[in-house]
């Protein structure tokens, strides 16, 4: 009977150590395959070709065409498709194409506002569909509203209207009479490079700000409204124009040779366009704000970061041909921030102020 008994209990517990090691090395395959999947998973992640739409405020621009060069080429290298689309200085067209983007469940957008606050609508649908948002070139303000966006990558429109009001007050030794040809009205760059440039020029009562006008930032505009502006001002009463970018002031310096006029006022102007700094060395501008336009395109490399999850501020995301973009703080959000850098005759020979 203790037999019988013993055999009985051996033959239970073998079947219990076994069902268990069964069990157990079930559990233990499962665990291994999670964490090969998650590993799978993860790699996957880094290899995925993500798609990216990216409205721009107008294609028939050089800073734009520079500025979608350079971020063809960094989207490639980072395994990113994207998907360009001409905003024609329109935000009725961007919001469309915003709508377009949501619709098409692009993994990212990336906005280059032409003017900032009729956007609002189409960033309030860009985060309640929860696509990672990038702001580009031209800031946008939220004014108490709930919106937000995952990074902004602009070059310092504030600073470049401080140094070109300087500039002016440097060619008129702090008198004289001014014209300012202003860019697109209510655009982020209109706004922040003129603020920042009459708070310079405020503080200095004896030059007189004869005359504003929109030149729309286009070659054509400029030329026409300085023709204007030359009828309307006889010879002597004008000191300097400031026009806001280099398309306005090479427009205007057509209209300026076609009148006779070179050499009459000072001319400032900011981009740094080869054309216009080829201008400054001839002598036909007399100061200018460089900056390089293709360094926004490291916008491409934020965007890859975020949706790897990834963080996307490192020296190496955010430095492009040598230059290292600093990182500041605008509206709550990260602002990505390259810089620009004040030329005259005097150094307007060096290498890095050759133009783009």
């Amino acid at each position: 009977m203790r037999t019988i008994m013993k055999r009985k209990f051996m033959a239970c517990f073998l079947v219990t150590v076994f069902a268990l090691s069964v069990l157990l090395s079930g559990c233990g395959s499962g665990a291994g395959n999670n964490q090969n999947q998650a590993q799978q998973q993860g790699s996957d992640n880094k290899k995925k070709e993500y798609v990216v739409g990216w409205s721009m405020a107008y294609f028939d621009h050089p800073v734009y065409q520079l500025l979608m060069n350079a971020a063809r080429e960094l989207a490639e290298k980072q395994g990113i498709k994207l998907i360009f689309a001409d905003g024609k200085n329109d935000p009725a067209v961007q919001a469309s194409q915003i709508d377009n983007f949501i619709a098409q469940k692009v993994d990212a957008i990336i906005l280059t506002p032409t003017v900032a606050d009729p956007l609002i609508p189409a960033v309030k649908k860009v985060n309640q569909a929860k696509i990672p948002l990038v702001i580009v070139d031209r800031r946008m303000f939220t004014h108490g509203q709930d919106i937000k966006w995952d990074a902004l990558v602009s070059w310092d429109m504030v600073k470049s209207g401080t140094l070109g009001g300087e500039q002016v007050v440097e060619a008129l030794n702090g008198k004289g009479n001014l014209v300012v040809v202003e860019g697109t009205p209510g655009a982020g760059s209109t706004i922040d490079r003129g603020n920042a440039f009459y708070e310079v020029i405020n503080k200095h009562p004896d030059i007189k700000v004869i005359h504003k006008v929109s030149g729309d930032f286009k070659r054509d505009k400029g030329m026409q409204v300085t023709e204007n502006i030359l009828q309307r001002f006889p010879k002597g009463q004008i000191d300097a124009i400031y026009y806001m970018n280099d398309e306005m002031a090479l427009g205007g310096i057509q209209a300026i040779k076609a009148a006779g006029r070179q050499g009459e006022f000072k001319i400032i102007s900011v981009d740094g366009e080869k054309e216009a700094m080829d201008a400054l060395r001839r002598g036909e501008i007399d100061y200018e704000v460089i900056f390089h336009p293709d360094d926004e395109a490291v916008a491409v490399n934020v965007v890859a970061s975020i949706l790897r999850g990834e963080n996307p501020y490192t020296p190496e995301n955010l430095t492009y041909k040598g230059r290292t973009m600093e990182i500041a703080s605008f509206e709550g959000m990260p602002w990505v921030r390259p810089t620009c850098y004040k030329v005259d005759k005097s150094n307007a020979n060096q290498p890095e102020f050759q133009g783009w």
